[in-house]
This record gives C-alpha cells, structure tokens and sequence, in this order.
C-alpha cells in the first residue's frame, strides 16, 4: 500500500485540483445550511455539477470561455445565497446524525478510510501511469471533448456538437467534462485521476451516507458499508475504467447520496417520529434533493432513473400502511386515489415510450452477454468476466460478501427500515438479468441504462453492500448486547465502554478476515479489470495504440503547426493527436466516425488514390486535412484496418507526401498532393 501512495505523489497537484473542482463550490453551498459535515461532502458532488451546468450555459450565452475563474465566478451567487439564506432557513437537525460517540465516528471514519484506500490503491495498480491514454471505446471520445472544451471554451451540454461532426447542436451531458477540463495540464492525466476521485472517494463517502440514511439505528452498517463495497469489481472498476464511461460513472457515483436524501425526505414527509418537523425544513430537503437530482441530470440521466428504482420500495413501504388506515376510513376516497395512481402510472409510461429523446435509448440494440444462470451468478457474486468468455474459476466469485450479503437481505424481512433496501437489491437484481438477455418482452425496461449490464450491476453493488453491512451489524448488536450483560453497568457507560469497544475489535477482525480471507478482495481480479484498456501490444498497428505510439504521437505532434489537421484510420492511433498534442484530427470518435460527411466516407475507402483521383484532392481539402498518419495494419474494438478503412493503407507516399517524423513503422507527413 505504501508504494502505491508513493506512486501517487507527482499526481498530487492534478488529483488536489480535482477534488476541489468535484467538492469544494457544493460543499460551500451546502455548510451554511447546517447539513452536517459527512452530509455535505456526500452531497456537494451533485451540487457542484448544478452549478457548473448553470455557469456553462451562462458563459456559453455570454461568450465567455469555460476555464477556472469563470467556474469560480458562477459559483459565487449560489454561495452567496445559501449563505445569506442559512442565516434564516437552516436544518435545525443535521441529516447526519449528531448523537454518534467518539469511538463510533472512529469507526466510520476508518470505514470510508479503509474502503477509499483499498479501491484507490487498485485503480492506480490498474492504470499504472496516470499519463497513459486509455484505449477504451468511450474514453476517446472523452478525451477528445475535453481538449475540445479547453481549446473553444465551451463546456455546456450542446457545446460538443463539433465533436459529433453534428452542424446543429446536440446534447450531450457534460458534468463530467466541466469539472475535469479545468484541471490544468494534460488531458490523460485528469480524465485518468478523476477515476481516483470518483470511485475512491465520492462513492464511498455517499454509501456510508447512504447507509446512514437507510439503517439510522445501525452504526457499525455506516463503517462497514463502503468496506465491502471495494470488494466488488463492477464498480468503479469495471464501469469506469474497463468501459471507460467516465461521465457515466460519475453519475453512478452520485445515486447513494441522492437516495439517502429522498429517503430522508420521505421520512420526513410521512413519518410519524418526524410530525414535529418544521414545514420549511422539509422545504430545505425538497430543495436539496431537486438540486442533487440536478447535479445527477448534469453528469447523466440514468442517475435519476437509478435513483427512482431504488426509492421505489421505500416510497411503497411509507405509503402502504397510510393506504390501508386510508381504506379502513374512507374505502371510496382510497379507491380514487389507487385509480389515480394506476393512471399517472400509464400516463408516465406511454410517455416515455413516445419520448423522441428516449426512443433510440429504450430500442438500443445489445446483444445477449449472458443467460439465467450464468447471469444470476454474475449478479449475486460479482464475477469479474462473462461466463461466456472466460469460465469463472472459484476465487473470481466475491463469495464471503455475496454470501453476506445474501444474509442481509434475509434479516431485512424482520428489519422494517431495511425491507424497502432488500427489494430495491432484487429490482436491480432483476434488472440486470433482463438487460443481460436473451431478448424479451420486458428488456426493453433496461434501456434506460442502453441495456448494459455494467451501468446496472454497480446499483447491486451499492444495495448489496449495505446488506453485508447489515447482516454483520445485527450480529455485533447481539455480541454487545451479550457481552453488556456480562459487564458491570460501570464497564458498559462512559466515553469508551468496554463492551463497545470489544465488539468493535471483533467486527475489525471479521471485517479484515474477509478482506485477508479472499486474497484482499479480490485484488488481482480488481486490478486486471481496471487495467484492461491500458495494456498495450508490442505489435504496431495491435489495438488503438501499441507499444510506444503515444510518446511518438505526442513527439510527432509537437512538430505540428497549431493548424494542422491530422488523417489516418481513427481506430489505429489517429483520434489521439488532438487529445494528446491539440492538433485537430478528421475522425474525432470511433463512434460513427463519418458522420454523415460524404468526404469523409470517400476518404476512408480512397485515400490512397489521392495522387490519381481527383475526387480525393476536393475531399482531403474539404475536411481541411493537412497531415497524414500512417501505422502498420491491425484491428482494434472489432475494425479489421484493411476491411473497414482501406484507403489509408498502401498509400503511395513516394509523391504528394512529405516525412515529418518517423519511428517503428509509424510515420506522419505532411500533405502535398493537393497543394
């Protein structure tokens, strides 16, 4: 662990910056209004993307360039009011509970420490330099919006559309790149270490958060939950590293805090304990969850869709028992209410089938990853591979948390506040089978989440870990309650009781057992995974970019005027001269690549005509481009070079080309065919 810290050190400046950009303008807002402190460091990521949504489309407006004074600027009125405004209206009890002893917030801090520690320790084990460009699908094109943002000063939702190729504007949720694109220095870098704030930090601090919220009278839950939550590889590991959906992530990231604040809410809103409550202060918390599902909306809808599944027991189980006395008094009133709920619920949902913005989501195409009961394993045991691809063997399945966690959801049918937490686990459970296939009548629910299993399984993960807390802290509170018997009354009271602190050891102990006991959670498993898209070939023209081509790339691109424009087959090293040097390239993404743009479509299948054709010249002018980059043939995300982009190889290079730079079978020129 030691070494992995020190590793970590020369990124120190880049990982301080982004947790300031991520926490600092949130958790501003959120400290006047007396939260309290775990609260508001939970809460302030989402926050924060509110505001830099609102500031982005702002400076958009005004024409201002999106950088870190004008995010410091935009953040100015919304502190200033939660400040002016906590003078008057603040939580006069803090959602966090403020009764904890000494020795029980030691525990929760050394929770959320151990649990941060050991996930951001295996991120970086992964990732090995944060320098080193991913060559995942989606971390491309991230990578390219973020250099894009930097180099136009765009950074609202439809500030991307050149990235697309698109001519009218598109949206795109933009949270994620608004907070890392103010990071200065090397794109890489910050996209890379934002893995580390995200899922080392963010997403612990919300589940112990969350915990908090769910499970109010089980301390030890709060300390354990994101202890076990490092155990599991889908979150962060595989959805934000080995599938590279940052923004995605992000979002995912966010859902814990948000629906400890609705839980909060609604027990506010139909409790019984809480009929005291001032009517302004379940104002506040509506205010603080409307801004929470904002920050969710700036990082990626999904979050909301997420957070509405798993709110949807506790809602049901608060309702339920009001219905019934409803019923019992009025029959006729509780018949018009359940007629008007069934047709909200059909309003809502012929809505969203109709949904323009949701249409091509809902009907995105997936295939099958994986059938009952291979699917039901990967759901219940976290394995870090398909079945299908990989035949798991007996150390790849999260046994001891799996099992615990099934426990948990046993002792939730006996647990009134934690039922609701059970069947949010098996709706997420449920939905994850649909989504891995086969088709059917009912996936289509899962294409909220484009009916991938990795965007669902981390919602098993955040329910799962609090049933293992769970199971573990309804045997602590047995121990305690044995052991104080035992105990004269003077050994039981006292800042530190002796019979909490000797049920603390033993929960350590079985909670570093399970550490020890399945080879430190994992940790091969966890660090393969999240090393998966930045292993590189020695082979040139194997993956994206194979042994040496970024630092040729970045050499090369340093030779470049600040107008050139790159060309070559995006799939084979092209799309990384504009994240990597600033200079533009023709191919932005590997996603639709074309575009729509007929040039770009005839360059990709005759470019290596240009000193013959004079169709090509008209093109190559047309897209603007200056330079040309060439690699050996390979294949990479499933295009076969010499299939899919045939027109960049086998150029004749001998004429209308002059050498920049050459190395290992790599070689740029500049373009003077068409001079």
């Amino acid at each position: 662990m030691l070494n992995g810290l020190l590793e970590l050190l020369p990124h120190a400046p880049t990982v301080v910056f982004l947790v300031a950009a991520f926490f600092l303008p949130g958790l501003l807002v959120l400290l006047p209004l007396r939260t309290g402190l775990p609260a508001a460091i939970a809460l302030s990521p989402a926050v924060t993307l509110l505001i830099f949504l609102a500031g982005s489309i702002v400076a958009d407006t005004a024409g201002v360039p999106w950088n870190p004074a004008t995010a410091a600027l935009a953040a100015v009125p919304p502190v200033l009011a939660a400040w002016l405004a906590g003078r008057r209206f603040s939580f006069r009890t803090p959602l966090w509970p403020g009764n904890l002893g000494l020795p029980a917030k030691l525990a929760v801090g050394a929770g959320v420490a151990f649990g941060s520690l050991v996930t951001c320790l295996a991120l970086l084990r992964g990732i090995g330099d944060p320098a080193t460009a991913s060559q995942g699908w989606d971390p491309i094109f991230h990578l390219n919006v973020l250099t894009w943002i930097q180099e136009s000063g765009s950074a609202s939702p439809w500030g991307v559309a050149p990235i697309f190729g698109a001519s009218r504007s598109t949206y795109y949720p933009a949270g994620w790149h608004s907070a890392v694109s103010l990071v200065p220095g090397g794109v890489t870098e910050a996209a890379n270490l934002s893995s580390i704030v995200i899922g080392g930090m963010i997403w612990p601090v919300g589940l112990m958060f969350l915990a908090s919220a769910v499970l109010p009278r089980h301390p030890v839950a709060w300390a354990l939950t994101p202890v076990f939550a490092a155990s599991f590889v889908s979150f962060p590991f595989s959805q934000l590293l080995r599938s590279g959906q940052w923004p995605n992530g992000l979002a995912t990231a966010l859902v814990p805090a948000t629906l400890a604040v609705g839980v909060l809410l609604l027990r506010h809103v139909i409790s019984t304990e809480r009929a005291g409550t001032p009517a302004r202060e379940r104002v506040l918390l509506a205010a603080v969850l409307a801004a929470v599902l904002g920050g969710c909306v700036a990082a990626h809808p999904s979050a909301v869709f997420a957070t509405a599944v798993a709110i949807l027991p506790f809602v049901a189980a608060g309702l339920l028992p009001l219905v019934v006395r409803g019923a019992r008094r009025r029959p006729w009133l509780a018949v018009a209410a359940a007629g008007a709920v069934a047709a909200a619920a059909v309003a809502v949902t012929a809505a969203l089938a109709n949904s323009r913005l949701l249409t091509g989501v809902m009907a995105y195409k997936r295939a099958v990853r994986a059938e009952v009961p291979d699917s039901l394993h990967l759901a219940f045991f976290d394995l870090p591979r398909f079945p299908a691809l990989s035949p798991p063997a007996p150390d790849d399945f999260n046994l001891a948390v799996g099992l615990l966690v099934m426990v948990g959801a046993a002792m939730a049918v006996f647990i009134r506040e934690a039922r609701p937490l059970a069947i949010a686990w098996l709706a997420f459970i449920a939905l994850y089978v649909l989504a891995a296939g086969p088709e059917n009548a009912l996936r289509w629910l899962t294409g909220f989440w484009y009916k991938d299993t990795q965007r669902i399984a981390p919602f098993i993960a955040m329910t799962g870990s609090l049933l293992a807390a769970l199971a573990v802290a309804v045997l602590a509170g047995a121990a305690h309650r044995a052991v104080s018997a035992r105990l004269p009354s003077a050994r039981t009271s006292g800042r530190w009781p002796l019979s909490q602190i000797v049920v603390g050891l033993s929960v350590a102990v079985l909670a570093y057992g399970t550490y020890w006991g399945s080879g430190a959670f994992r940790s091969a498993d966890r660090v393969a995974v999240a090393a998966h898209n930045y292993v590189v070939s020695a082979n040139p023209g194997t993956g994206a970019l194979s042994r040496g081509e970024q630092e040729f790339i970045e050499r090369a691109g340093a030779m470049l005027p600040r107008d050139a424009v790159v060309i070559g087959d995006p799939f084979n090293g092209e799309t990384y001269f504009y994240a990597l040097t600033g200079r533009r390239v023709v191919y932005t993404q590997l996603g639709a690549p074309t575009a729509g743009s007929p040039a770009k479509e005839l360059l990709r299948s005759g470019f290596n005509r240009i000193t013959t054709d004079k169709s090509i010249c008209e093109a190559v002018l047309k897209v603007g481009a200056t330079h040309f980059y060439e690699d050996a043939p390979g294949a990479s995300h499933g295009s076969i070079s010499l299939k899919q982009w045939p027109g960049f190889y086998n150029v004749p290079t001998e004429q209308g080309f002059e050498k920049v730079a050459s190395a290992d079978g790599r070689t740029l020129y500049r373009i003077t065919a068409c001079g």
